[in-house]
């Protein structure tokens, strides 16, 4: 990454410490495992390492206000950042406040521009046991008292839905992801033998501290 020193101080003193009002899954582990992934994806593209590492930061920063329209609030906050005018022109600034409307792996339609597909693909998990933290963890946060078993089964539920053989997530490739086809096997492989889905659900939620 080659990122202006002014523009990282200033995402680090005033936007990044806003993950931590956010959940397990969107905290600042997350978008610094989105910044590597991001850059990695981008060895093949070639973009602008500044605009990529603001859409990144700014991607989730919303969650904790709407988490359903997170997208949406978040790269509200991003085109309205005053700050971000003295690093970005207009057009720039379009183009990073579209990839952050268009990161998430729901999305009924194709992102609007590569900053928003290589975002999409780099927000997605391509390991089980981070993907099984994030899905348990944000309901740990939210229900406390949520008894162990149903924790598992919602989360094993959700993974057929988005990771399925009809899932919503396993066709919206949009760049080339090698580590993602990985993972979509690994997690198909537990979808369909649900014993070792469980084991390994398990597995996560003793590192949680939370069994």
């Amino acid at each position: 990454m080659n990122i202006n020193n002014e523009l990282k101080k200033y995402m680090e003193d005033n936007i990044l410490l806003e993950y931590e009002k956010n959940d397990e899954g969107h905290n600042i582990e997350h978008v610094e495992y989105v910044l590597k992934r991001a850059f990695e994806i981008n060895e093949k593209y070639y973009l602008d390492d500044n605009m990529l590492y603001t859409i990144v930061c700014f991607h989730d920063i919303a969650c904790y206000i709407n988490r359903k329209e997170h997208e949406r609030l978040s790269a509200e906050r991003l085109y309205n950042d005053k700050k971000l005018r003295e690093f970005f022109n207009d057009n720039e600034m379009l183009i990073m406040k579209e990839a952050v409307e268009n990161h998430r792996a729901s999305l009924e339609y194709e992102p609007r521009n590569i900053y928003g597909k290589i975002l999409s693909s780099a927000d997605r998990k391509v390991d089980v046991d981070v993907y099984l933290k994030a899905s348990m963890g944000y309901y740990i946060k939210k229900h406390p008292d949520i008894s162990k078993e149903y924790l598992i089964e919602d989360s094993y539920n959700f993974a057929i839905k988005k990771f399925g053989k009809n899932g919503y997530a396993v066709n919206k490739i949009y760049v080339k992801d090698e580590k993602y086809e990985k993972f979509l096997n690994e997690i198909q492989y537990l979808i369909d033998n649900k014993r070792e889905y469980n084991k390994r659900a398990e597995q996560v939620l003793a590192e949680l501290k939370w069994i």
